[in-house]
């Protein structure tokens, strides 16, 4: 319990394919991000499993999201990261990191034929034809069970998320998408800044 009300927390951790030139720029431009082009990307990687894991190990992560994790967990909060990548890699690089307790809502992966293959659960009630998942669905049922969510995203597929969550925060994209449609958000950089904005407010103590 966190000033009486149990929170929830959603982090979406960005995917990086290594050292493959993808980003969420082309994404902008092609409007084709969907399971199809995921395995494209993530099935041409062209390494062993071992390299793979590697390079997981390897991937960047806010500095301070682990203290940030266990701070919100010990004190009666639930971290969750809501990620149209894939388990494959985040539970991976969860593990690394030393980071428990966390539920992750994200497609299945597995290793193949030198890359990884996304299989989406097409029966999920969060499934989403575009990104594998739908965020704000998930924000949708969460706030059934919890009295307060808190959101956190910075690219267009958290926007129907953001825009469902009680509190908000925002960086890069999302900020200007949340503006546009005049919906109220935190700006933020790093969970350094979340975590002063939940002192600030009694949320984390």
């Amino acid at each position: 319990m966190i000033g009486g009300k149990l929170i929830q927390y959603q982090y979406d951790l960005k995917w990086y394919t290594f050292r493959i030139s993808f980003t969420y720029e082309d994404w902008k431009k092609t409007k084709k991000i969907n399971v199809e082009f995921l395995n494209k990307i993530l099935g041409s990687i062209g390494r062993t499993e071992e390299e793979i894991l590697a390079e997981i190990h390897r991937l960047p992560l806010d500095e301070y999201a682990a203290d940030f994790i266990r701070r919100v967990q010990e004190a009666g909060g639930e971290f969750y990261i809501l990620s149209a990548g894939t388990t494959y890699y985040i539970n991976r690089l969860l593990a690394h990191r030393g980071i428990e307790g966390v539920t992750v809502i994200s497609m299945n992966g597995v290793y193949k034929d030198g890359g990884i293959e996304v299989t989406p659960d097409k029966t999920s009630p969060y499934f989403s034809e575009i990104f594998g998942i739908n965020k704000a669905k998930v924000i949708v049922e969460l706030k059934k069970e919890f009295e307060t969510v808190f959101f956190a995203g910075d690219s267009e597929p958290d926007l129907g998320a953001a825009k469902e969550a009680n509190v908000a925060f925002a960086k890069k994209d999302l900020k200007e998408l949340l503006t546009n449609e005049q919906e109220e958000f935190v700006p933020f950089k790093n969970f350094r800044e979340i975590e002063k904005y939940l002192m600030d407010r009694g949320w984390l103590v």
